[in-house]
């Protein structure tokens, strides 16, 4: 594919002596200005690899998302309730979270690659239609193992959804608003906090965790046709298992790895267990715990859509100070707060909030780091950084996990803090400007 065509609408991340309102389409006249080939430098000329905007499309992306999300946080919900069914303890249960997520660390860099050429509309069908199997096989499944292994399969798909996902919702976006297209993609997995993980622990309660997923397979049909009927088609591009070595051999998309794996990561040392830490330490009735997970996805909500607005006024890496800044107390907090009702369901609305505002940052800064150091890759080093979040999720949940097994479920809040320090402390040192 021509060179022109490969770098499509990435946001210039021009964060020097006055932050501006951040335009990824401005970077891709830039990149193009520069290019070796005879790229036009006229931004409209380079319109016809980029989808037409659609409303619709993004919405279509939002729809499937909410299906991604719902399947990755609602075994938080239910932990304890699996870890009964199967006989195991909590923290083996707990790895049905580690495994999607590591199944999302393979799935996003890897199986991205041999589909990489078909219509990205295309990709994303066979991707839902995959993922909607691995959802019908843990909906039957009586078997821990078996439904371990279609937990795996799940997060691969789920890996490969937001690397095509997060690459679409740039190109079908209205010039100069992609940020905020990141964001209403992401808001599917919010949505999904709000009403998909407090229903299906509702659900999971009263009918057993099995009829969550055969809800989450009704819904993923409707995401698949949604994506057939509305989705426009655009044009991939081909990418090499080769590239996945130059994705990870360059220092400065390594620095953007380990900001993206503990910036989203550290809230899952909490979350994961977080049913037990409002059961064990909170003295809450389990009956009221869908209440309290509908009162997080509503600020999870609410920190994603101010997230957005806050990375395209002020830009990535400042939107990262401040949330990173914001998780270390938050989180820490949760380390008394959890003794209190009261202060417990204010630390949660907080934690939510500042849980999710980071996510349109990480993947702007992601997208605009590919684009300027990635060059020839940008596509690899994009799903790399998608594996990078749940990275973060896998180690955090088996920190989590470990703490809980061996320390105590009290000190899981203390780790949860730590484990966003290093992001915190590597973004302060990077320059505005990347």
């Amino acid at each position: 594919m021509p060179q022109n065509q490969r770098k499509q609408n990435i946001s210039s991340h021009c964060e020097e002596a006055t932050p501006t309102k951040q335009s990824i389409s401005a970077l891709e006249s830039k990149n193009t200005d520069s290019a070796p080939e005879s790229a036009p430098t006229n931004p409209a000329a380079a319109t016809p690899a980029k989808a037409p905007s659609s409303q619709k499309g993004l919405i279509a992306l939002a729809l499937s998302a909410f299906c991604m999300g719902v399947t990755e946080f609602i075994m938080s919900g239910v932990l304890p309730d699996v870890a009964r069914y199967f006989g195991v303890s909590q923290p083996v249960a707990g790895w049905l979270v580690t495994i999607y997520a590591i199944g999302v660390v393979i799935g996003a860099p890897i199986l991205t690659i041999p589909i990489s050429q078909l219509d990205r509309k295309y990709q994303l069908m066979l991707n839902l239609f995959v993922f909607l199997l691995a959802n019908l096989i843990i909906a039957i499944s009586s078997n821990f193992y078996l439904t371990l292994a279609a937990r795996f399969v799940a997060g691969c798909m789920h890996g490969v959804f937001f690397v095509i996902a997060t690459i679409a919702a740039v190109k079908i976006a209205t010039p100069g608003k992609e940020n905020t297209a990141l964001a209403l993609m992401v808001s599917g997995l919010t949505i999904a906090l709000v009403t998909g993980i407090p229903a299906g622990t509702f659900i999971g309660q009263k009918f057993g965790f099995h009829a969550i997923f055969w809800l989450i397979v009704l819904l993923t049909s409707i995401a698949l046709i949604s994506v057939y009927i509305i989705m426009p088609k655009i044009q991939g591009a081909r990418t090499l298992f080769k590239n996945l070595i130059l994705a990870i051999k360059v220092p400065k998309l390594l620095r953007a790895y380990v900001v993206t794996a503990c910036t989203c990561g550290a809230g899952f040392v909490i979350y994961t267990y977080v049913a037990e830490i409002l059961l064990a330490l909170s003295k809450f009735e389990k009956s009221t715990i869908p209440h309290i997970l509908l009162i997080y996805g509503g600020s999870a909500i609410v920190g994603n859509l101010i997230g957005g607005k806050i990375t395209d006024a002020k830009g990535s890496v400042m939107t990262l100070r401040m949330v990173l800044a914001g998780q270390i107390i938050i989180y820490g907090a949760m380390s008394f707060s959890a003794y209190s009702q009261i202060l417990v369901l204010c630390n949660l609305c907080l934690m939510g909030i500042i849980s999710f505002a980071g996510i349109p940052a990480l993947k702007s800064l992601s997208i605009i780091s590919s684009h300027k150091y990635a060059k020839g890759f940008e596509d690899t080093a994009v799903s790399v950084n998608e594996g990078s979040f749940n990275v973060g999720i896998a180690l955090a949940s088996a920190l989590g996990g470990a703490v809980f097994a061996h320390i105590g479920i009290e000190f899981n809040a203390l780790f949860a803090m730590l484990f966003a320090l290093p992001a915190f402390i590597i973004v302060l040192l990077t320059p505005r400007g990347i």
